[in-house]
């Protein structure tokens, strides 16, 4: 992707591109490590945005270069758009918005010098993931997350408009120690606002093997906005 996504950069510094700074800055939210690209470094790695929502993220070039020359391209711009809010000296400051859900990466780059340039992935999601390091209850047999995304709800009826969008995991057993059971299991909650839980719903493994992964797909209600998994950190 980071080779497309290079043409797509100069492609895109070709045209006039002016960068607008204001004085007004966003707190940023407390993401990922950072992401260390050619002559320049990211605050973030990764960017985790819930629907709707904004982060912010800064840059910095090596000391005595101008930040005002930093420039940020999105892949997918139907998933979040990047904007400069700020720079002073050799640090600038930008803002991610949520568009649409779905994955994308963003690169922050030098106008004048396309080669100086660094990463950052963006995940928009519809709920906040709350993930332990190790799934399920047991400490002998348990899995870990391996990846997720958000799709669309595409049941169009009428009268199954409750969810928004469908979450589809992949989890990957990593532990399995107690060869008398071997089936696995473990639960998952969607939360409202409130803390409520509105759908309670369960990763499944019906024959445990050390390095197998597995798949599961649930649907997100309406008004949910975290989804949290039972598990545990050592």
């Amino acid at each position: 992707m980071k080779n497309r996504f290079k043409r797509l950069i100069c492609a895109t510094l070709s045209a006039a591109f002016m960068v607008s700074a204001i004085s007004a800055m966003p707190a940023a939210e407390v993401l990922a490590k950072e992401s260390i690209g050619n002559g320049v470094i990211l605050s973030e790695d990764a960017i985790t945005l819930s629907e709707n929502g904004a982060a912010t993220f800064t840059a910095a070039l090596g000391e005595g270069f101008d930040a005002s020359r930093l420039a940020c391209v999105v892949a997918d711009p139907n998933v979040a758009t990047v904007t400069p809010v700020a720079y002073t000296g050799n640090v600038a400051a930008f803002q991610v918005n949520y568009v649409g859900l779905g994955s994308t990466v963003a690169a922050v780059v030098h106008m004048d010098n396309p080669a100086v340039v660094a990463y950052t992935t963006i995940n928009a999601s519809s709920v906040i993931m709350n993930v332990p390091a190790k799934l399920g209850a047991d400490k002998k047999n348990y899995c870990e997350l391996v990846s997720y995304e958000f799709v669309p709800y595409d049941f169009t009826y009428a009268d199954y408009q409750d969810y928004k969008s469908t979450l589809k995991l992949q989890f990957k057993c990593t532990s399995y120690r107690d060869e008398d059971f071997r089936k696995w299991g473990c639960y998952g909650y969607f939360r409202d606002a409130a803390g409520n839980i509105l759908s309670k719903v369960r990763l499944y493994a019906g024959a445990l093997s050390v390095g197998r992964t597995y798949k599961g797909e649930f649907n997100v209600p309406a008004n949910a906005v975290s989804f949290t998994l039972e598990g545990f950190s050592n």
